[in-house]
């Protein structure tokens, strides 16, 4: 098989690619190991961040809107952000984006690739038993592909610090009316979060983000899990009978910083570039598909010719993710109870707007981020709406 653009990965950004590139005039396949059977765990979108990414939220995949989220302390104490946020039917969204890439022109083909190959100046994929050649490839396929690390590339400037995750739905009744995202910080959820994302009726998300501990996070779910039925014990009759429905594993690169994203016809994208959260990634997505549309008809899908891709990402972007890793590497050094003190001073307070946080990194410099709790915490909130 032959084609101009090869997206490997129906990822969010993935979709985007594929969607953009074929947009641009580019023949364009999509391939995932199954299509027809797609599991993300991402379900949470915030306004603001869609807003300034171009991703309109769309109600045939919409479940519930809230009003905002509250980010709590070890202790339980909290400040609310109101923010209008949206919990997602994750199946619908992966099914919507599928089609507008159908429509659009894109191929799709199930399949796992194995490897690359670069022959000239196209690329060839191996699958199990059959092979694509393209003039340019994406590996769009999350945190663990090992297509951009055989070519060579190193997408992650910090691997290391992949934030491994365990997310399990959950259902009680009246649970999912809530209309609040609730986001711990601390020690039950090192380096990141552990969360709660109500989805409307008895349904709701729990989950737990942790860095530097490994991919194993059970322990650390199970532990917050009694520690959420202990917070919602006055709230909720028997919640100890809470049932879990499902659970996922993965992982979330919110503090790797993105790194190498293109090579010769080849470019990275989305978690397998570290560029985390749902709407930021398809943004990056759509940026990556455009330039491979621009490359084919050019005729230049070498390093050189690609590396518009990532000058314009990091435009857009660097800064964010830049001030984002300094304020969540400063939050992890903090002990519980500096935690505690920081979130009570700020109850009550409102923090700075999605709106205003890009120019405000722009000029702050990591330092602010060790100085200024305050703004870390500005920095920390602006993540968890992305």
């Amino acid at each position: 098989m032959k084609c101009d653009v090869l997206v490997v990965g129906a990822s969010p950004a993935g979709l985007m690619a594929a969607i953009s590139a074929a947009k641009g005039g580019a023949g364009v396949i999509l391939l995932d190991r199954d299509l027809a059977g797609l599991d993300h765990a991402a379900n949470t979108l915030f306004e603001g961040m869609a807003a300034v990414s171009g991703v309109k939220v769309e109600d045939c995949y919409l479940k519930k809107e809230l009003e905002g989220m509250r980010i709590l302390s070890p202790s339980g104490q909290g400040v609310a952000i109101p923010a209008r946020g949206y919990f997602i039917d994750r199946k619908k969204f992966d099914e919507h984006y599928l089609r507008l890439a159908q429509s659009s022109g894109v191929t799709l083909l199930a399949g796992i690739a194995k490897k690359s190959r670069l022959e000239g100046s196209r690329r060839t994929v191996f699958l199990n038993e059959d092979e694509i050649e393209a003039k340019i490839v994406v590996d769009a396929s999350g945190v663990s592909s090992g297509l951009a690390r055989g070519a060579g590339l190193a997408p992650m400037r910090h691997a290391e610090d992949i934030a491994w995750a365990m997310e399990a739905d959950v259902e009680h009744p009246g649970l999912g009316e809530e209309m609040f995202f609730l986001y711990w910080i601390g020690s039950m959820a090192p380096g990141w979060k552990a969360t709660f994302s109500p989805a409307g009726g008895d349904r709701a998300t729990l989950g737990v983000f942790v860095r530097g501990h490994g991919q194993n996070v059970q322990p650390f779910f199970r532990d917050f899990l009694k520690r959420f039925k202990a917070y919602k014990a006055s709230q909720y009759r028997d919640i100890g009978d809470l049932k879990i429905l499902s659970v996922r594993r993965g992982g979330d690169p919110i503090c790797v910083m993105p790194h190498e994203m293109a090579a010769d016809s080849l470019m990275v994208t989305g978690g397998a570039a570290g560029q985390s959260g749902l709407a930021y990634s398809m943004r990056a997505g759509s940026i990556c598909g455009s330039m491979a549309a621009v490359a084919v008809a050019t005729g230049d899908v070498s390093r050189s010719g690609l590396s518009q891709y990532e000058t314009l990402w990091r435009r857009e972007f660097y800064w964010q993710y830049r001030m984002g890793r300094a304020s969540l590497q400063t939050l992890a050094m903090m002990k519980d109870e500096e935690i505690d003190r920081l979130v009570h001073g700020l109850s009550g307070k409102t923090l700075i707007s999605a709106g205003s946080f890009a120019k405000k990194a722009a000029y702050a410099g990591a330092v602010v981020a060790l100085f200024r709790p305050k703004t870390m915490l500005d920095l920390a909130v602006n993540l968890m709406r992305g």
